[in-house]
């Protein structure tokens, strides 16, 4: 009997610890429990207060994922214009019209004829993407259009009436060597600038 009472002595204060932390460790759970519940329920209160994020109620949306396709699209669009363009006013330049329509046996005044009617035909092709493109750009493309017709017109009125489709060539490379730069370039350089703004 004294040796069981001994035992008990002995083996008691390490049950009375090992009950102590058993107990603490389940109050210490208890508690992270409550605090997280407490703070999940303070979190969806504030949520609620403070309404839907911007990027659920506007990207997520689908007015706005509508949106931001009609922008897409504009853009598209924007860029197609401008390759139109570009490539209009690249064709207009009059080297560009003596590589491209004159021929053999040519008189300088077909060959004028030929050149204006040419530009005219790609510019009315080109018309209606005059809305994807700036007023001011749209204006500049105008009047590269309307001065370099009247700079062939100028050249080859200045020839006599029986030149020859090369003479016209030859004068028409000569007079715009001589220019900084030709209206179409100038158009050009305000186009790129243009652009690189759709991308920023």
């Amino acid at each position: 009997m004294t040796d069981l009472v001994q035992i008990l002595i002995d083996v008691l204060p390490a049950l009375i610890l090992c009950f102590a932390a058993i107990y603490i460790f389940h109050e210490y759970v208890r508690y992270l429990k409550d605090r997280d519940a407490r703070r999940a329920s303070q979190e969806a209160a504030f949520a609620k207060q403070q309404g839907p994020k911007p990027s659920e109620s506007v990207e997520h949306s689908p007015a706005a994922a509508e949106s931001n396709h009609a922008s897409e699209t504009l853009v598209k669009q924007k860029l197609q214009a401008a390759e139109r363009f570009a490539l209009y006013l690249e064709r207009i330049a009059p080297d560009r019209l003596v590589m491209r329509l004159h021929q053999n046996g040519m008189s300088a005044k077909m060959l004028q004829n030929d050149m204006l009617r040419a530009i005219r035909e790609e510019y009315d092709h080109n018309l209606s993407q005059q809305i994807y493109v700036s007023e001011g750009l749209w204006e500049l493309i105008k009047n590269a259009k309307q001065e370099i017709m009247g700079f062939i017109s100028a050249t080859g009125d200045g020839l006599k009436a029986n030149a020859t489709g090369m003479e016209l060539s030859r004068k028409l490379f000569e007079t715009a060597s001589k220019v900084e730069n030709m209206p179409n370039e100038l158009a050009l350089k305000l186009l790129r600038a243009e652009v690189r703004a759709y991308s920023e």
